[in-house]
């Protein structure tokens, strides 16, 4: 069975992008674009690993993954943070709670990150 990765970003253009070259490496790819349709799907089953986009509509990313870290279903679920821009005290809570940020930028640098954490780098 693919391992099941969950991408949430409110640009439509990278989770395509991210859901193809996931794709391509074998993953199973959900995609998301606003917190509440991520709680949705997360609801309904917990996918191997997170991607998430710390600027977000709604509510930020950094409020997400704080929210899933105080639920006890998801609290291990590795999350890996990516974003062009980390303001304040948000780089703390992502350093806390999560896996890492990379710079969304680079979207190749996301792909080999979530091989790394879920061993298959």
């Amino acid at each position: 069975m693919a391992t099941r990765v969950l991408v949430v970003d409110d640009h439509r253009a990278i989770l395509d992008l991210l859901q193809t070259m996931l794709g391509r490496q074998g993953f199973e790819v959900l995609t998301a674009t606003t917190p509440s349709r991520a709680l949705a799907i997360l609801e309904q089953s917990v996918p191997d690993m997170l991607v998430l986009d710390i600027m977000l509509p709604e509510r930020s990313g950094v409020e997400l993954l704080e929210h899933i870290r105080a639920d006890d279903r998801l609290a291990e679920l590795p999350v890996l943070c990516m974003s062009s821009y980390v303001a304040g005290g948000a780089g703390e809570v992502v350093r806390k709670h999560s896996h890492g940020l990379v710079d969304k930028v680079r979207l190749s640098d996301v792909v080999d990150r979530v091989r790394e954490i879920v061993g298959l780098a």
